[in-house]
Order: structure tokens, then C-alpha cells, then sequence
């Protein structure tokens, strides 16, 4: 045996006890630098936490506004054919389409025609006339420019189509004659 083997228990208790270090020493210094680092951990996992769950968050909000504009989009659609409809009914109500037709045939379209218009308001579309404004690219499209004395420049002389709206936002633009000013020549005839 070795002489630290033959140690008594005493003698060993004696040297156990010079082997520990001072209150300040090394082993105390080390698990203050385990905490520190834990402190570190547990901050950047929290602010990693904050991250994810913000991305979550406007990963949400990016998907219900894609929804709702997929929604907005396909009832403008559906709602431009329903529009398409409602110019047929127009033009076959015009005076000058059903002269010597029946009274009663021309009353019960008529009642179809303003039921689609109020189906189409209670989704949200509303129909505007755009005679006697302002030409507008926004609101009018314009398919003739008419030279003429008796209107303004730039101003809608007759509407072709009606335009339609939703919550402000223009879906059909009206279709419209304009008035342009005549050239110089035609005030001389």
C-alpha cells in the first residue's frame, strides 16, 4: 500500500479539508459563470419566444387579409356579370327596344330588373349616374368625345352604361360620351 492509503480517516478528513478551496475560490466563480450563462440562455430563448410568436401573429393577420381580399375579389366577379345582366335588362326596357311590345311583359321585366338591382345594392354595389359630371378617369370611361358648343369641355354629355361602386371604390366605371370643344372651323358652317 501506498502511505495515502494508509491514511487514517482522520488524517484523510484533515487533508479533505486543506483540498477545499476558500469561499471565493474557483468552484464559486465557475457556477456564477454557469448562471450568467443561463441568464443568457434563458434571455435570447425568451426573446427567440417573442419572435416566433410575433411571426405567428402577423402570420395571421397577413392570412385573414389575403382571405378577405379573396373574398372581395370574387364577389366583384360575380357581381361584374350580374352588372353585364342588369345593362342587357337596360337596354331591352329602352323606350325605343320595346315599342309595341306587351304592358305586362314590359312591368314584369321591368320588376326582374329592379330586383337585381336590389340584390346587387344589398351586396354592397351601388349603381351611379355619371350625366352632366365632370369627366373623371377614375369614375367614367369614356367611349365617344362628341365636339359641341352646348355642354363643357370634359363634361359627360350621355351615359351608355352606369358605373357601379362598393364601399367607395369604383367596380365598373361608367361608360360615357364626353364633350370635347369644337375646332375652330365648325363655328364658321
Amino acid at each position: 500500500m501506498t502511505s495515502d492509503e494508509q491514511k487514517s480517516p482522520e488524517d484523510a478528513e484533515q487533508s479533505g479539508a486543506s483540498e477545499e478551496p476558500a469561499p471565493d475560490g474557483p468552484v464559486e466563480s465557475d457556477l456564477e459563470e454557469r448562471v450568467a450563462e443561463a441568464e443568457r440562455e434563458k434571455e435570447q430563448f425568451k426573446r427567440l419566444a417573442q419572435r416566433a410568436q410575433a411571426d405567428l401573429v402577423n402570420y395571421r393577420n397577413r392570412v385573414q387579409k389575403e382571405q378577405e381580399s379573396l373574398q372581395a375579389r370574387t364577389a366583384e366577379r360575380v357581381a361584374s356579370r350580374f352588372i353585364e345582366v342588369a345593362d342587357q335588362f337596360e337596354k331591352a326596357l329602352a323606350p325605343e327596344a320595346s315599342a309595341g311590345v306587351d304592358e305586362q311583359w314590359v312591368s314584369g321585366v321591368k320588376a326582374i330588373y329592379n330586383n337585381l338591382l336590389s340584390v346587387l345594392k344589398a351586396e354592397g354595389f351601388e349603381r351611379f349616374d355619371a350625366h352632366g359630371e365632370e369627366f373623371d378617369p377614375r369614375k367614367h370611361d369614356a367611349l365617344l368625345a362628341t365636339p359641341t358648343n352646348d355642354h363643357s369641355p370634359n363634361h359627360v354629355i350621355r351615359q351608355l352604361a352606369a358605373g357601379y361602386s362598393r364601399h367607395g371604390e369604383v367596380v365598373r366605371p361608367a361608360q360615357v360620351e364626353i364633350a370635347s370643344a369644337p375646332e375652330q372651323g365648325d363655328d364658321e358652317e
